[in-house]
């Protein structure tokens, strides 16, 4: 929070200042990402969504890697795990096209806790701030609901078993988007039912 409030200052009356404001619309971005510890590679899927839809059609999705110092069966070997429309090097201008894209609207994400680090290092390092965005953890989410039903939470570790107990469709662990798209259903789910719930 303070690093956030730093970052805000630092960047009054630059182009990234709309980034901090509070975000007063409906939607919001869901995001994915594989990253790879030992080589400098970041996939990332982000897809806009409300309370009544994924927006599918509006999505950013790309590997971060510079082809000059990341091991090229390295990089191959992660496009065919991690297969993306674009590969992207990870300059500042690239990154502020997500940036960009992600607006100041929420984000959600299954571990968002864990898997945000790469992002937020990468962000740092090339633009000057982390994701200022409010965040929410699918995960913790799911798991606050689980201590309040009668099934036992251990049964649903993972985001697969999860849609599966949403009855949601899992992703497949090739498709990212796909990943942040089931992501975004859980999430709109888990929040209708706490609210039926009220």
């Amino acid at each position: 929070m303070f690093k956030r409030e730093s970052d805000r200052r630092r960047l009054t009356g630059s182009p990234f200042e709309w980034l901090f404001h509070p975000y007063l619309g409906e939607e919001l971005v869901a995001l994915a990402f594989r990253f790879a510890p030992a080589d400098p590679i970041l996939s990332v899927a982000a897809v806009v969504f409300n309370e009544r839809r994924v927006q599918t059609q509006s999505a950013w999705v790309a590997t971060l890697a510079d082809r000059h110092t990341v091991a090229s069966r390295a990089l191959r070997r992660h496009q065919v795990e991690t297969p993306t429309p674009a590969l992207m090097a990870p300059t500042a201008e690239n990154i502020a096209t997500l940036a960009e894209f992600i607006g100041n609207r929420p984000v959600v994400g299954w571990g968002l806790d864990q898997t945000l680090g790469p992002v937020n290092r990468l962000f740092d390092k090339r633009l000057g701030f982390e994701l200022p965005n409010a965040q929410v953890d699918i995960e913790r989410l799911y798991q606050r609901r689980q201590k309040r039903s009668p099934i036992d939470p251990r049964l649903a570790p993972d985001l697969d078993q999860a849609l599966r107990q949403a009855r949601l469709a899992p992703p497949g662990a090739a498709s990212l988007l796909g990943e942040a798209s089931a992501c975004a259903l859980l999430y709109m789910r888990l929040t209708r039912d706490s609210a039926l719930e009220a």
